[in-house]
This record gives C-alpha cells, structure tokens and sequence, in this order.
C-alpha cells in the first residue's frame, strides 16, 4: 500500500465491519503514520488515475480516504485529493484495509461494469444465435443499450465493432460445416448467409479462395505462412494469392503448423522468413488487450484475437 504524492499515508484500519470511518460524516480514523517518499510508479500510477487509463484496470486501485471506498484507475466519479488517497495492488488488499468497493466501477477482482457486462452479453448472444440474423438494434435491445452507445462501447473495449465479430465467427462455423462434409448450400444458410451471392461474395474474401476449393482441403492452393509471437503465445498468419485464408493462436508453433496443415491437407505450404508488413502489423496491433478481456475464457480471446487480425487483413 502506498500513498499518492511526497507522503505515504500507512493505515491502521480494521477491516469490514469495524472500519474506523472518516470525513464526511465518518469517524476519524484512529491511527495514521506518515513517512517520507516519492517514487516514480507512485506518479505513473497517479497519472493513471487522473487519465482514468482502462489500460491500468487490474494493475492496482485506488482508495479515497474521505469516503473510505476504493475504485478502478478508470473510475469516472470524482477524483479525491492527491494527499487523500491511497494506492493498492489488488482489491483484495483495499479491502483487508477496510475500504469497500465502489458501485460504479466495480473494482473488484471478478466483477465487471454494466459497460462489460453488455459487451460479453453480445459475445455470447452472437455465439447462440449465429445462425440467425444478428443486428446492432437486436444486440442493442439485448443490453439496454441505446444501438450508437453500445457500437461505441464495443469498439473501445474490443477494438472491432459487433459486426466484424459476427463476421469472424459466422465464416469460422461455415467452414466448420464445410470440413464436415456439408454442401456449400447448406453450410451458408445454417450460418446465417442469406443468400448464395452472400456466401460466394463474403465467405470467398475472408477463404482467400473459393469453398469449393476449401472444401477439397484446398486441393491445388499454394499457401505461405508465418509465426510470430502473440498475446495468447504464438500467432501464425497463412495467406494465399488471393487472401488471408488463416490466422491461428497457440502456445506451441510446430502444433499452430499442423493445425494449418490438417485444415488445408492437399495444399502445399513455405514458411517465409519475412512476411509481408501488413501480416506484422495485424499481429502487434492486437497484442494490448483492454482489461475486460484479459478477464474472459481463453478460447474467447483467441475467437477475438482472431476476428481483429483477420478485419486488419482485409
């Protein structure tokens, strides 16, 4: 525990229920001690705070002495006094402490804001009912959100819109269907394409060939790749003459290859040693994580790795 400024505030508080409260109506707290210092992540971590950073959420909170409640760097309430707050590493400690959580930013270790919870609501509406059409207002109606403030909610915390997501996962089950040995008919109106032009015109873009050729495990298709490292371990981006045709994630590269190579059995393959900077670019852009993510299964996060790198690609 640390406190903001030249002066660290140390607390001699009991927790829970036998907090000793002060200011605004509070107790005054029993015993404090000041000691001297000034450190540099104290003043990162202050400009957090008043930057309200998502990026520093999970990193460590901050608690208001004058109310005795503490809160994410991200808070959007009212920022105390430098001189009346106090620094933790984990909400677990602030509240060993005696401070409790704050209702609007729910700082706790496992909860999530009202803006979260709508955002991992779309993630799994999609996923329920991606054989159906799936529109911003559906999604909006889902979340209580009005239609423009969830778009902008999503796109801050995910970095794509609901659509691109949508996209991303729809052609993923489309070409789960098509492995399985369903037609490309069948395959794109249980996905939810609409139509056969749909499926030639949006599934062919993101193959980076035709599904019929993908359904002969790309029988004839010369495929380039590379690895890098990812947020989630290795990433390995595969493209052919006419697009990216895979983006895979995964902890060991020889596994991410033969994964690439079970997907697509009769296509030939080359490492490059210097891919495109396009490809490079994909992959670190999407290394940051917002904080909410990092909170989700670690499948999810692949799924949406995945969808951000292949709508950087397009």
């Amino acid at each position: 525990m640390v406190g903001c400024g030249s002066e660290t505030m140390k607390m001699n508080v009991t927790p829970k229920s036998g907090t000793p409260r002060v200011g605004l109506g509070f107790d005054v707290i029993s015993e404090m001690r000041l000691t001297r210092k000034s450190s540099e992540s104290d003043s990162i971590a202050w400009n957090a705070v008043l930057n309200r950073d998502r990026c520093s959420d999970g990193k460590f909170v901050y608690a208001a002495l004058t109310t005795g409640i503490y809160c994410r760097p991200s808070c959007p309430a009212r920022h105390p006094l430098r001189r009346n707050t106090l620094l933790f590493a984990t909400a677990e400690e602030a509240e060993r402490e005696g401070f409790i959580a704050c209702g609007r930013c729910c700082p706790g270790k496992d909860s999530l804001t009202l803006a979260e919870k709508c955002v991992k609501a779309v993630f799994d509406h999609i996923e329920a009912n991606i054989e159906k059409t799936v529109t911003l207002v559906t999604l909006a109606q889902r979340t209580g959100l009005s239609p423009n403030h969830l778009q902008r909610t999503f796109r801050r915390m995910v970095g794509i819109s609901p659509k691109a997501f949508c996209d991303a996962r729809r052609l993923a089950h489309f070409k789960n269907r098509l492995k399985l040995g369903e037609t490309i008919s069948n395959a794109g109106y249980a996905v939810g394409y609409g139509s056969s032009r749909a499926i030639y015109e949006k599934a062919s873009r993101s193959l980076g060939m035709t599904p019929s050729i993908y359904q002969r495990g790309g029988n004839g298709v010369h495929i380039r790749y590379a690895i890098a490292n990812g947020p989630l371990g290795h990433a390995l981006v595969a493209g052919t003459g006419r697009g990216i045709c895979a983006v895979l994630l995964g902890e060991n590269s020889k596994l991410l290859f033969q994964e690439l190579r079970d997907e697509f059995p009769k296509a030939t393959f080359v490492r490059v040693s210097s891919p495109p900077e396009r490809w490079i670019a994909a992959v670190h852009s999407n290394q940051r994580e917002d904080p909410l993510l990092s909170k989700l299964p670690t499948e999810l996060r692949r799924r949406i790795f995945q969808a951000k790198a292949l709508r950087a690609l397009r």
